[in-house]
């Protein structure tokens, strides 16, 4: 009887769920011209993101982070095009096995994007690191000039997303994430929503837009907008997102955990 009561008192327990570890993904836009590299590592480290999508890195900014983050993120791909812009570059930075890393050059805007493969849970993920078009509107612009920028950046950003969902269509699973230079009802959001993928800031936050992401100092009053975003495929659940506020940048750091969705739901097919 002794021998047997291990295994009784092993049958009595209550069960326990053993869920995988949910997959997090951050964007977060340094602005090249950022001077404050402790408020960058400090919220990256607050995020702990598996993967970074960082954008307006500079070779200087690149050589700090990747060695201030080899220990945590020992993946870190760094690309631009042709120097032309300073805010042209991009990095990811990993804590798992990334493949097929590839850097598309700018077509129609001026930064292009940046992709690569990671494996959460067997299932092979795209990320997708974007950076569109900035608006300008000249300080002296009258209303009706600053209508003429929003409908051409429009433009140029409709181009910019379909060359995007030519790698990513929303039928696989893809996480798209970074600065798009967009209100969420604008043309490259909605493309995205279009084809099938889920804002997942706004997926667990009521009015998201009143959480705003970038900032400047205009006059008398500063402009704050949501203007980055991580879309998700249908195959995940966004289970939170978070907003990180640090100085140096005019933008924040945006972090989202996921996991799978229920088979039933969004099935992993690749």
């Amino acid at each position: 009887m002794m021998k047997l009561f291990p295994a009784i008192l092993f049958l009595a327990m209550p069960a326990v769920a053993f869920c995988a570890q949910p997959l997090s993904v951050a964007t977060y836009n340094l602005n090249f011209a950022n001077r404050s590299s402790d408020e960058v590592l400090d919220a990256i480290a607050e995020a702990d993101a598996d993967i970074l999508c960082l954008q307006e890195t500079t070779p200087n900014s690149e050589r700090f982070l990747r060695r201030k983050l080899a220990a945590v993120y020992p993946e870190f791909y760094a690309a631009g095009h042709k120097g032309k812009h300073f805010a042209e570059r991009f990095v990811i930075a990993s804590k798992r096995k990334l493949r097929n890393v590839v850097f598309e050059p700018p077509g129609e805007g001026p930064f292009g994007f940046h992709h690569a493969i990671v494996e959460f849970e067997g299932t092979d993920i795209r990320i997708v690191n974007v950076h569109l078009l900035p608006f300008v509107v000249p300080k002296s612009a009258t209303l009706a000039d600053a209508m003429k920028v929003v409908a051409a950046t429009e433009t140029i950003h409709a181009t910019e997303i379909a060359e995007i969902l030519k790698v990513v269509d929303g039928s696989k699973p893809a996480i798209v994430a970074g600065d798009f230079n967009s209100l969420s009802t604008f043309v490259a959001p909605a493309a995205l929503t279009d084809s099938g993928f889920i804002d997942s800031y706004a997926a667990v936050h009521e009015k998201a837009d009143t959480h705003p992401t970038w900032q400047w100092p205009t006059r008398p009053i500063p402009l704050r907008l949501r203007i980055d975003y991580v879309f998700h495929s249908k195959h995940f659940r966004t289970i939170d997102a978070a907003i990180i506020r640090r100085d140096g940048s005019d933008h924040s750091l945006v972090v989202t955990k996921f996991e799978f969705a229920e088979q039933s739901d969004a099935p992993r097919g690749q």
